[in-house]
């Protein structure tokens, strides 16, 4: 019988073939995850493109209001009925009120004007007014609502007027009833607040704040010999009393401002004033003396006014970009040039020990009436080492003097990265705000159009790459 031979089998384990997709698209996660990681955990440095500008200054303020006014008071108690209205020009002949000293008569003149009887006139001339209006109306200029309101409710006194006038007629002249013309000429109020015969000289400090004001409404049904009826303001000459920070004070000063052209905030119209400083208690105010315009704003004690000046132009940078940068201080006649380049003879000793002086070009980012500015950190391209090392010896030409560099002082700047690295650019300011500042354009080893800075200064250093 013959014998089986068993088979051996061998298991041989097979080797995958190298997915290279996989490989290339999990180096790639890998990539973006370290990338991600970067951009979320690194400071990002934004920058700023440099425009030219000026800086949007508020030149509104309140002013307290100076001007010629005259109190009348009644001769006699009783019933009042007026018949001029407030904000309007009167003279001697114009009737402003009568009293009734029994009221018989004043309560047949209020039952009558209450019955007003509008002709046909009347209703087209209202009508035309409204009109005139409504074809201009505008949701900007939302304050004409307020003029166009008072020249209706004129519209309306005029008319009730006629015929309170025509009901005065019929009453005819009776012992207990009186008319009350106007005492002068000027503009009629009724109210009073008690500064009526203040002058510019006699303003105090507490006249300034309008939160402390208040003032008593003359117009009553009943009224008391001696009581206040209405009061005139006679002279279209006033003066606005506007209180000033000490720096717009002295800004003014220095200008030597005579003029002041002023915008007028409640309707939007101008005028000139003469400007002057003045001294109210501890506050610097601007005294505005106009010869126009009083009529418009007899009625309020505190006139709001926008100064109409030319803001500063230059350039304009963000707040936060501003940052300070020590400098070497070298006086100006160490100055040397040599092949158009500037700088100093810095003192040097060879290796046989010997004295030397050697020219070291440098860069001047600033100058003022005795030193120039260097940047301590100025280095030379070649060997990579300070150009102008603390300590170093400056050398004063066909002279012995010798000056130790050493004393500093500081200068605002920002961080230019036109280059794609951080370089440090001296600004002269010119004004500023809470957010913006304005600088001069022009100036040496300065900003232009255009440039851009680092928005955020504090957060990078000099000669660090951006991009």
């Amino acid at each position: 019988m013959a014998s089986r031979k068993k088979n051996k089998v061998i298991s041989v384990r097979s080797r995958r073939p190298i997915n290279i997709d996989r490989i290339f698209f999990g180096a790639v996660a890998v990539y973006i995850c370290v990338v991600c990681y970067m951009g979320l955990t690194s400071e990002h440095i934004a920058g700023y493109e440099v425009e030219a500008g000026t800086l949007a200054e508020n030149h509104t303020y309140t002013g307290f209001a100076v001007r010629p006014e005259t109190v009348y008071y009644a001769s006699t108690s009783g019933y009042v009925s007026y018949y001029a209205r407030a904000n309007e020009r009167v003279s001697g002949s114009s009737l402003i009120y009568t009293i009734d000293e029994r009221g018989e008569t004043n309560e047949q003149i209020q039952q009558n004007a209450q019955e007003v009887d509008l002709s046909d006139a009347d209703f087209s001339s209202i009508r035309s007014e409204i009109k005139s209006y409504t074809e201009s109306y505008s949701d900007l200029e939302f304050w004409d609502v307020y003029t166009f309101q008072s020249s209706v409710e004129s519209s309306v006194m005029d008319l009730q007027n006629q015929s309170m006038l025509e009901s005065l007629e019929e009453a005819g002249e009776t012992a207990m009833f009186s008319r009350v013309y106007s005492g002068g000429i000027g503009i009629l109020e009724y109210y009073m607040d008690g500064y009526e015969s203040v002058t510019a000289e006699g303003v105090t400090e507490e006249m300034l704040d309008e939160d402390s004001y208040s003032r008593q409404d003359l117009k009553k049904e009943i009224v008391q010999v001696d009581e206040p009826v209405y009061k005139l303001a006679t002279s279209e000459k006033w003066t606005l009393i506007v209180p000033l920070t000490e720096e717009e004070a002295a800004g003014y000063q220095e200008d030597g401002t005579e003029y002041m052209e002023v915008e007028f905030t409640r309707d939007h119209t101008t005028a000139w004033a003469d400007f002057s400083l003045m001294q109210v208690g501890e506050t610097t105010c601007a005294r505005l003396d106009f010869n126009n315009s009083m009529v418009r704003f007899a009625d309020l004690r505190y006139v709001e006014v926008k100064f109409l000046v030319d803001d500063e132009s230059g350039l304009k940078i963000p707040n936060t970009a501003i940052v300070e940068k020590n400098f070497y201080l070298v006086p100006k006649n160490f100055l040397v040039e040599e092949g158009g380049d500037k700088g100093f003879l810095k003192g040097t000793v060879g290796e046989d020990g010997q004295s030397s002086a050697q020219f070291v070009s440098m860069t001047l980012y600033y100058e003022d009436e005795e030193y120039y500015y260097i940047d301590p950190r100025e280095k030379d391209y070649v060997t990579g080492e300070e150009k102008m090392p603390i300590g170093s010896y400056l050398i004063l030409t066909d002279s012995q003097e010798r000056f130790q560099v050493g004393m500093t002082d500081t200068l605002q700047g920002v961080y230019n990265i036109n280059k794609g690295y951080t370089q440090f650019r001296q600004i002269s300011i010119l004004s500023q705000n809470e957010e913006y500042t304005l600088v001069e354009e022009g100036t040496s080893y300065g900003l232009t159009v255009y440039d851009h800075i680092v928005l955020n200064g504090a957060t990078v250093d000099e000669d660090e790459i951006i991009y």
